[in-house]
């Protein structure tokens, strides 16, 4: 390897995936995307990217409609490439998903109770947490869940926690959207305040975005399925098929650093040519940064 950065490696890699939407048998997403494709392509993205992921996270809307044949489907795809990868494979469900066919087929439980889970990777520990309010499309946890987060979250873990909803607690510009979004930010701020919550991961918004719920970095990873078009006038929502993608998650000692990868292929070429490459491999170790950063 010729090049080595200046900072220490992160201790945990994530590949943060959103809003699904898979539809089982013939169909297009609101006439337009082929869901089970798109998953698909973001999937090979993930594995192809050559990077050593401790969990792969999919923070809801895993189904368009919650059919039963969608969540197996989804299971078919996504296990093989957490199991290839070594990753620990962490889901939760979204405003598109229902608790029942989600709990009967993806954990073999009869329940409408919400499939919390903790699962800890290699010291860091990740949390998700249903934030689909039954019955309706805005988001929200129950007391009861606020009480098992508190408990979960009593005693702190060796590197700290990642939380996972769907709905992100932060504001997003849609009028329409802010309709159906986290419905207590403040009771949730409060109940994270002096824990180790490290970064919040969120889907729902179908963008890519960013923000803050106290001194907690919220990453919200755009739709694998379709994007809403920022550019569009904020009263509108308009989808587009084209910039989905996926994030990476970074947790490095001192920070979480989020990195946004596109789910199509794009044409791309090397930026840094065969002889540069081969000139750096001369250089000793401690002279690279000074040679290669210097202008010339």
């Amino acid at each position: 390897m010729v090049f080595t950065g200046s900072r220490p490696a992160p201790t945990h890699v994530i590949a943060h995936l959103s809003d699904m939407h898979l539809i089982a048998g013939p169909g297009l997403l609101q006439g337009h995307i082929d869901t089970v494709a798109k998953f698909r392509g973001a999937l090979e993205k993930v594995e192809g990217s050559g990077e050593r992921f401790d969990a792969i996270v999919l923070s809801g809307d895993l189904t368009d409609s919650a059919q039963p044949e969608a969540y197996a489907l989804l299971r078919q795809m996504v296990e093989p490439v957490a199991e290839r990868l070594g990753a620990a494979l962490i889901m939760t469900g979204g405003n598109h998903d229902e608790r029942r066919p989600l709990a009967r087929e993806l954990y073999g439980r009869d329940t409408d109770e919400p499939q919390d889970t903790v699962t800890v990777v290699n010291g860091l520990r990740i949390i998700d947490i249903d934030s689909a309010v039954p019955g309706f499309h805005h988001g929200g946890f129950s007391d009861d869940q606020y009480d098992w987060l508190a408990r979960q979250l009593a005693s702190p873990a060796e590197h700290g926690t990642i939380l996972v909803t769907h709905h992100a607690p932060i504001t997003y510009r849609s009028p329409v959207m802010q309709l159906l979004d986290f419905d207590d930010v403040e009771r949730l701020r409060s109940a994270l305040e002096g824990t180790d919550v490290r970064a919040i991961l969120s889907g729902h918004l179908h963008v890519t975005s960013f923000g803050m719920l106290g001194a907690i970095p919220v990453f919200v990873a755009g739709g694998v399925s379709y994007v809403d078009d920022v550019g569009a006038p904020r009263d509108l929502l308009m989808g587009v098929d084209g910039p989905q993608s996926w994030n990476l998650i970074e947790v490095h000692d001192d920070s979480v650093v989020g990195t946004v990868a596109p789910v199509e292929q794009h044409p791309t070429w090397p930026s840094l040519s065969e002889a540069v490459v081969e000139f750096m491999a001369t250089v000793p170790e401690e002279e690279r940064r000074t040679v290669f950063s210097t202008k010339r």
